[in-house]
């Protein structure tokens, strides 16, 4: 590609760099505009003798094309690529769930060449469909052919997710168990039911049972293995107090039910006393006390990637400190400062 001033006589074909303005002051050619013979006698009329144009050479893609190629090189499961115009490509969700970005590869598809530039949602994203994820933007009018294969190369390394992909939520059928004494019954399913049947109904699935046990591990042992024999796809725990050891109770009943704790203790505030274990393929979440609000917290960073069928691990919980200081909530034994706690009368 060249770019710079180019007489007339030798403007036809090239690609206009500037927007043309008539008499009055109103825009008659826009930049990036092929020039042909008739834009050639309009220019003239208008006094033109030289324009700064771009020529293309013969190894060379438009922005348009080189943005279209891009963006195809980039759509995983789950994203699709909208027409392309004025060099930028639109990667759009197909389906609702969290954005999958590999971090990795986008850093090295944007250090290929300054005139590609990708820009993208932080991995994890709970998007709907029809959402805008992924943005490539061409810079010049043109970009060396090289450059976009070296793109295209790259995305075949990360195949079959390719660069973004969104992992659709499934319709989950979801069992809330709660542990207290009698005389905590009614309060604790009063404070747990409508946040957690909330937050399931919003990612499109289901709280189809509500349990109260004992706070027991036998007895949350054989309320959690019900559930498993009825088919749930997740269980969450909450009991009358946070999970603070992995020998406390519910810890225990995991075991005793045959399941295994994955972690204990999340990077997130507030829910750092989230636990997650796993009773064969089925999730379990120990809700921390925050699940109760529903302001943002650690069960919505959990919640969509487990109902979209991910296993997560110890390392995707520990990722989880980057982005994982959310405001605090108003019902905590002790807020972070004063100003946290009136922010949060006002709002």
């Amino acid at each position: 590609m060249k770019y710079g001033p180019v007489s007339l006589e030798q403007a036809a074909g090239t690609i206009l760099a500037h927007h043309v303005l008539d008499k009055d002051g109103r825009r008659t050619l826009t930049k990036g505009h092929l020039l042909t013979s008739a834009n050639i006698e309009s220019l003239a009329a208008l006094g033109y003798t030289v324009i700064t144009a771009v020529t293309l050479e013969a190894n060379d893609l438009t922005e348009n094309e080189a943005a279209r190629r891009v963006g195809i090189a980039l759509c995983g499961p789950g994203v699709s690529l909208q027409a392309t115009g004025v060099g930028r490509a639109n990667l759009i969700a197909q389906v609702a769930g969290p954005l999958r970005v590999n971090v990795d590869a986008l850093y090295r598809i944007n250090s290929i060449d300054e005139g590609i530039t990708v820009a993208v949602l932080r991995e994890h994203t709970l998007v709907r469909a029809g959402q805008l994820v992924m943005l490539v933007k061409i810079i010049p009018f043109a970009l060396p052919t090289a450059a976009v294969v070296d793109v295209e190369a790259i995305a075949r390394d990360y195949q079959p997710a390719l660069v973004v992909s969104v992992r659709a939520l499934r319709a989950c059928s979801v069992a809330l168990i709660v542990s207290a004494p009698d005389s905590g019954r009614d309060r604790l399913l009063a404070d747990f039911i409508h946040p957690t049947r909330t937050r399931l109904e919003r990612l499109g699935s289901r709280l189809d049972s509500i349990a109260h046990v004992p706070h027991q591990p036998a007895d949350i042992a054989a309320a959690m293995r019900a559930q498993h024999a009825a088919g749930r796809d997740l269980v969450i725990l909450a009991g009358i107090s946070a999970t603070m050891d992995r020998d406390d109770i519910i810890p225990q009943a995991v075991r005793i039910a045959g399941g295994r704790v994955s972690q204990l203790g999340v990077p997130v505030d507030p829910g750092s006393l989230l636990m997650l274990a796993w009773l064969d393929a089925m999730p379990i979440i120990g809700a921390p006390g925050c699940m109760k609000s529903l302001q943002t917290n650690v069960i919505d960073l959990i919640l969509p990637r487990l109902l979209a069928g991910e296993r997560l691990t110890r390392a995707d919980l520990a990722l989880m400190g980057h982005g994982g200081l959310f405001d605090d909530t108003l019902d905590r034994p002790m807020p972070r400062d004063d100003r946290t706690t009136v922010r949060d009368r006002v709002s």
